[in-house]
């Protein structure tokens, strides 16, 4: 039984994979996807970076992209501060037990102190810091009371699941979680409480400047700083962390992430400024306002449960009639109780209920900054208690968990949720006896939210702190753009789109999604991320459908002005301003991979007009969708790098080209090439160039004799017929066993010996249009950045059908004639 990952976006949110822009400019919350006003696109670490990497060289720590998009997400968040205001920002004044383990740590103070001022280089600063720290706390009451810890040659594997792994982190000194008092064996990130790095003179930032110093040493100090606030982050699912910099032998700085930046003391020597360090560990493992012992930034609304409460809730999924085939290995996982929201089935007003975690995590997002979604199967308590006290009741009901930081300017999700939801029930009960049936197919499959809670506000039979679920204002050079801490409980539970087990079954998933984008556009709702993580097939098939795909996610989804209007009407304790929406649909929104042409293009700077974001865009992307899942989850295609090729470029001439030609890939699997070649002429129809009527004196308008062919948007209607035509009309036979392929990293890099034995390393054609660069054994291999306005040039395209039409057993699969 596969229980692996319900959603991997790295979009533009805020920066998706590029992370959307929202919070700045672009999507990418692995990793979350990309949303953009005016600035240029740009990506974020996260998903973008690791579940959407095409060559094993994106995965590496000095991989130059990798670099820079760390560098550039760093610049403009953070705000630094002067100590007493950054230590009263975690509890004011200064507690009564600093005196005591100040004059208790003095002696170890001092000889770390004479230690460090004879340190000649990083490694002999570890030592005497680990001694003068474990001094500190030595005092900390023992539900509190961490260790500090040399790993400064300790590999932590990465946090991040399966094939997004990045590489592993070596932190110099890890401080344990509270309670901890010792440690053996080998490390990960959930048993890391906060980490210490060490620099024997770089200074990260530069006070005076109130910025980053511009050196790449400086850079990639912080870099490694950031990914070890990720890492802490990620694994503990906490709200903010803590790490700290220590530099020119007795200097320090605390830092403060969360998910929209980063906050920075000014510079301190820690032997003079003595009670600073202490104060700071302090507060950090002894924080006010929490009934149990964690650490400051930890999730109030998060706990373990029992052995006790384990076992019963464990026997309660046991008993659920879908789940009744799982085994113990299944079930088990990371046990939670999380708090979260269900709206009351009569009253439709929202319960705080206790959500009991099993399995593995559905999702997990990679990224720092963004909206770092998790998503998790749950059981509410609620449910197990009144099938226990009545055994007619119905059985639980499993859902998809599914926590996160969007923007506050964003329009709650659940909102989405709710009109389309609203509109499929009208649609069943306003439509004919003939149509009934298929009208409450949609209803019935479609995802629905069950409950939303903003954890940002107070609310009651819940004690949390909403302090805690905001982000603080971070940035001193660019916009605050606040988030805020969700949780919904939505249906069904999904598996990932690339454990397909036939191309004819990843096929209907995408048709299924695509009627769901339908039903919701005519509801009034565009999604505007049709990517890989927002497609999905259910956990748990619907009796009498034969295929089980679903489109979810609706983080960048905006109305139409007819959906506004709708939305308004229907809702309105919630309005919303039709102004918002024309100014939102112009936003740049996707996760990059799928992002349609002429999107990409007006991102570039290139559309000679703003762009609406429209459902023709969105079906384009379901294209680029398929197309990544072919390229790398079958054999279809035998360029390893294929993807590589196409999806690795930053502007939209690649994908440009390659609708130009036919299909790179085997025609072996008729069916889904028919598809495919059909869907790539209607995608290139869709983006046929136009002339520049705005240039009277244009010698190509005044040369022309007959006018350019206008372009043809995709509609659903068409794109939906050429679904059925191969899934359900077709005679042609879909390939059995074609299950889907594990994708491999394949490195640009080709290694040869020459016949005086020293090595050439070549360079294959790469994501940036680079090739060939020749190099003596021994010379580093630096990435260059190419011209993307090469990319077209450099399509690999292998034969195929140059037909106007895809022909089937029994017609063909109608496309638009080119029009003269």
């Amino acid at each position: 039984m596969t229980n692996s990952s319900l959603n991997t976006q790295a979009s533009l949110d805020e920066n998706s994979p590029l992370e959307p822009s929202d919070d700045d400019a672009s999507r990418a919350e692995g990793g979350e996807p990309r949303v953009e006003s005016a600035t240029p696109r740009k990506r974020l670490p996260g998903p973008s970076l690791n579940s959407q990497a095409n060559t094993s060289e994106s995965r590496k720590r000095e991989d130059p992209v990798a670099k820079r998009v760390w560098h550039d997400m760093l610049k403009n968040k953070f705000h630094i501060q002067d100590v007493s205001s950054f230590l009263d920002a975690m509890g004011p004044g200064i507690p009564v037990q600093i005196g005591p383990i100040v004059e208790k740590a003095r002696y170890a103070l001092r000889t770390a102190a004479n230690k460090l001022e004879n340190a000649e280089k990083e490694k002999d600063m570890t030592g005497p810091m680990i001694k003068y720290l474990n001094k500190v706390v030595v005092d900390f009451p023992p539900t509190t009371k961490p260790s500090f810890h040399d790993t400064s040659n300790t590999r932590f594997p990465s946090v991040e699941d399966g094939d997004q792994q990045e590489h592993h982190t070596m932190p110099d000194i890890t401080g344990s979680k509270p309670g901890q008092i010792s440690h053996s064996g080998d490390w990960v990130w959930a048993q890391a409480g906060t980490v210490i790095e060490l620099k024997y003179k770089i200074d990260i930032m530069d006070d005076k400047r109130r910025g980053i110093r511009d050196s790449q040493d400086a850079h990639n100090a912080l870099t490694q700083l950031a990914k070890g606030a990720r890492n802490l982050l990620m694994a503990s699912g906490s709200c903010f962390v803590y790490v700290v910099a220590v530099f020119a032998r007795t200097k320090a700085r605390i830092f403060r992430f969360d998910r929209s930046g980063f906050s920075v003391t000014e510079s301190f020597d820690f032997t003079t400024e003595k009670k600073h360090l202490p104060t700071f560990l302090w507060r950090l493992y002894n924080p006010q306002g929490y009934s149990m012992p964690l650490m400051r930034g930890a999730d109030d609304t998060i706990s373990l449960p029992t052995e006790p409460e384990q076992e019963r809730m464990r026997k309660a999924v046991s008993n659920i009639q879908a789940y009744k085939g799982w085994g113990a290995e299944d079930i088990d996982g990371e046990h939670l109780w999380i708090r979260a929201a269900r709206y009351n089935s009569h009253t439709g007003e929202l319960e705080i209920v206790r959500c009991f975690t099993f399995g593995n995590i559905l999702s997990r997002s990679d990224g720092l900054f963004g909206r770092a979604t998790r998503v998790f199967r749950v059981i509410l308590e609620e449910d197990v208690d009144a099938k226990e006290q009545d055994v007619n009741a119905e059985e639980p009901t499993v859902y998809a968990l599914k926590d996160a930081w969007p923007q506050e300017c964003r329009r709650p999700e659940a909102d989405f949720y709710r009109l389309i939801e609203e509109h499929c029930k009208r649609e069943v009960e306003e439509a004919s006896d003939e149509e009934r049936e298929q009208k409450q197919a949609i209803l019935d499959s479609i995802a629905k939210c069950h409950g939303s809670l903003d954890l940002s506000v107070e609310h009651d039979n819940s004690d949390h702190d909403p302090q805690l679920h905001q982000t603080n204002p971070t940035s001193e050079n660019g916009p605050n753009l606040p988030r805020r801490h969700m949780r919904l409980l939505l249906t069904p539970v999904g598996t990932p789109l690339k454990d397909f087990d036939s191309t004819k079954s990843l096929v209907g998933a995408l048709f299924c999604a695509m009627r769901h984008h339908h039903t919701a556009y005519n509801a009034g709702v565009t999604h505007r991320d049709v990517s890989e993580g927002n497609v999905l097939f259910r956990e748990v098939p619907l009796a009498g459908h034969e295929f089980n795909g679903f489109l979810l996610d609706w983080d960048y989804a905006e109305f139409t002005p007819a959906g506004a209007e709708r939305f308004n009407e229907r809702f309105p304790d919630n309005p919303l301003p039709a102004a918002d929406v024309d100014k939102s649909l112009k936003d740049i929104t996707g996760t990059f991979p799928f992002m349609a042409i002429e999107i990409i293009k007006n991102s570039d700077g290139v559309a000679r007009h703003p762009v609406l974001h429209g459902p023709h865009h969105d079906l384009e992307s379901f294209f680029w969708l398929l197309v990544w899942m072919v390229l790398r989850h079958t054999n279809l295609n035998k360029d390893p790098l294929a993807c590589s090729k196409l999806f690795d470029r930053l502007g939209h001439e690649m994908k440009y080209t390659y609708v130009g030609e036919p299909m790179p890939i085997d025609k072996s699997n008729r069916p889904l090439y028919q598809l495919l070649d059909a869907y790539r002429q209607g995608v290139e129809d869709q983006n046929r160039p136009q002339p520049d009527t705005s240039n009277d004196d244009s010698l190509i308008t005044r040369r022309a004799k007959v006018a350019p062919p206008p372009h043809v948007d995709l509609t659903h209607d068409e794109v939906l017929v050429w679904f059925e035509s191969v899934l359900m009309q077709s005679k042609l036979p879909w390939p059995e066993n074609d299950e889907a392929q594990e994708f491999v990293l394949r490195s640009t890099r080709k290694e040869e010996r020459k016949k005086d034995g020293s090595l050439r390393v070549s360079m294959m054609k790469n994501a940036t249009g680079d090739s060939s660069a020749s190099l003596s054994a021994g010379t580093a291999v630096a990435g260059g950045s190419g011209s993307r306005k090469r990319a077209a040039a450099e399509a690999d395209v292998s034969e195929g059908s140059e037909s106007k039409k895809v022909k089937t057993a029994e017609g063909t699969v109608k496309r638009r004639g080119k029009k003269k």
